[in-house]
């Protein structure tokens, strides 16, 4: 059996939803988490081709996770262990699951 198609479903992430915040004024504001699902996920290596790719576009991918597609709802931001990553891409190559393409978001107030 390919690694790839053996799912254990062993990790876990936050899918997150973040609205961008504004004043009485109309001023913005920092953005301010919504929404959080915790769903089971496989976690992924990120791609050779895929690395480089994203290399010569001035991006960075990190991680790759893999999660049910019902679970997904278009969120652009997920943690884990602690991490919080942008979420750049998604490839749905099954019906049931979709990939999510992450890249670590710098640490903000630190």
């Amino acid at each position: 059996m390919n690694k790839r198609t053996q799912r254990l479903w062993n990790d876990e992430v936050a899918l997150i939803v973040e609205e961008a915040g504004e004043t009485d004024s109309g001023y913005p504001t920092d953005s301010t988490e919504t929404s959080r699902s915790i769903v089971l996920t496989n976690k992924l290596s990120v791609q050779r081709a895929e690395f480089y790719a994203a290399a010569q576009n001035s991006m960075k991918v990190d991680q790759v996770f893999e999660v049910h597609a019902f679970e997904y709802n278009g969120e652009k931001l997920l943690e884990h262990d602690g991490k919080r990553y942008e979420i750049v891409r998604t490839y749905q190559a099954e019906p049931e699951y979709i990939e999510l393409t992450c890249s670590v978001m710098p640490q903000t107030g630190v």
